[in-house]
């Protein structure tokens, strides 16, 4: 078994190393911030501070406080555990296989709905830039480049990332500085802790409401935990990387919310909720900054669409792997770059059908699989750390079963807060899973083959 955070190694796992190491920590990072997405303000800015009733401030930094001790409980995993598959293959050795498949098929409809999520808003914005192109072929043109750069393997996509990230980073910098000297001169709100607490509009359910939408802009370290075959020194790098993208990108989504409440407070005369933070932009910096942003817009949601696409075509990877679903096709890699290439055209075809959506379809019901996988991760730490291996003393206690239980309970909080919409489809969504799970297994009595391996490994040891 694991000892510990050192985890075991791909071989103990029963796994070949096929997949290429040339990851280090900045490679990580840039993967995570990327897929977290600097600029994620600006995208559901209209209708977060809609449903929380002009308090996206305070949601961000409400969201914090889970996807902290979730980011705490990836990190932790990822040092047991450091391969392919993320919440799927934590919640499959830690709980129960047939669990971590069902937590693995929540989060796969996650990863579908933001890189969905990704192309409509680029349709969106990219269309009001070039009116005269249809939506369909800004569609068709960003899913072929996406693919393309996947395609090419995770080397060039670092370089990639670090290019948007810089320039997602000086459109926050652009935005930040034109907010705050218009506050200075007097427009809006002025510095005020309105965007915090309005005891004209404050209530705990639009709060919670807003904050459950909000965690999809935390989703990074998930999705950096899926590229643990492709790092040197997994364990050491996710538990530094998980933590360090965490609390750095909450304090930028909450320094924009602030910025642009205080602008721009009146929250209910938008134009349109999709284009409300073009709005703030104008008011903000004028024409200028309202384009600039649109177009930093743009190349963030690019950077986030090619992460997404990594992130799930290895969560595929690693459950074609290990025969929860068909292993022919989901563990084929290309024979130069070794990156799983026909689950990166299979999420290129999803991501064309699933732009037929409207964008605020996607925001509200984009969370269900992440929280489900961020529930059970925490879940995870608990079993795996405290239940088997039984750490205990104070320091472990709280590292094992206090830290990872307030995750799972905020988590399983924020759930419960989704709109009925998001909980009707993801239930729908998991039924599908449970149907095909138990098609598959014959009804649950039929364990995956690679834990059937280490099973016997451990009773031989």
């Amino acid at each position: 078994m694991s000892n510990g955070n050192q985890g075991l190694s791909l071989e103990q796992m029963g796994y070949k190393q096929e997949l290429k190491r040339e990851l280090g920590l900045w490679g990580v990072l840039a993967f995570g911030i990327c897929m977290m997405f600097p600029i994620a303000p600006a995208a559901v800015y209209g209708s977060v501070t809609d449903i929380s009733l002009g308090h996206m401030a305070l949601v961000y930094l409400i969201a914090v406080i889970p996807m902290s001790f979730t980011a705490w409980s990836y990190g932790q995993m990822a040092g047991a555990f450091p391969v392919s598959g993320s919440a799927y293959a934590y919640t499959q050795r830690a709980v129960n296989p047939h669990l971590g498949f069902l937590t693995g098929w929540a989060v796969l409809l996650n990863y579908i709905l933001f890189q969905v999520l990704n192309y409509v808003i680029i349709g969106v914005f990219a269309g009001a830039l070039f009116p005269g192109v249809p939506y369909w072929a800004i569609i068709v043109a960003t899913v072929a480049i996406v693919t393309g750069i996947n395609l090419l393997g995770i080397k060039n996509l670092t370089r990639v990332n670090t290019f948007l990230i810089i320039f997602m980073f000086i459109g926050v910098i652009y935005f930040v500085v034109s907010a705050f000297t218009q506050l200075n001169q007097g427009v809006g709100l002025g510095f005020t802790t309105l965007p915090f607490y309005n005891p004209a509009t404050f209530g705990w359910n639009a709060i919670l409401m807003g904050t459950s939408i909000a965690c999809f802009s935390f989703l990074g370290f998930e999705a950096m935990t899926t590229l643990a075959e492709e790092m040197h020194s997994p364990a050491k790098t996710l538990s530094k990387a998980t933590l360090i993208a965490c609390f750095f990108m909450a304090f930028v989504f909450i320094i924009q919310a602030y910025f642009a409440q205080s602008v721009f407070p009146d929250f209910q005369n938008f134009a349109s909720l999709d284009s409300a933070f073009f709005e703030v932009c104008q008011k903000a910096g004028g024409q200028a900054l309202a384009t600039f942003i649109t177009v930093v817009l743009i190349a963030g949601s690019l950077a986030n669409a090619l992460d997404c696409q990594t992130g799930v075509s290895r969560l595929l990877y690693g459950m074609g792997r290990d025969e929860v679903i068909p292993k022919k096709f989901f563990t084929h890699l290309s024979a130069k770059r070794r990156v799983p290439s026909y689950n990166i055209l299979l999420m290129a075809g999803l991501g064309i059908a699933g732009a037929a959506l409207p964008l605020e379809t996607v925001i509200t019901i984009i969370n269900f699989g992440a929280l489900i996988g961020f529930i059970m991760v925490n879940l995870s730490v608990i079993m795996h750390y405290y239940v088997k291996l039984k750490r205990r003393g104070f320091a472990n206690v709280v590292k094992f079963l206090v830290l990872p239980g307030l995750g799972l309970i905020t988590c399983t909080v924020l759930l419960y807060n989704l709109t009925v919409e998001a909980k009707l489809v993801g239930i729908v969504w998991l039924a599908i899973g449970v149907i095909y799970a138990a098609a598959t297994t014959n009804f649950f009595r039929k364990t995956p083959r690679n834990l059937t391996l280490l099973e016997d490994m451990d009773n031989e040891g």
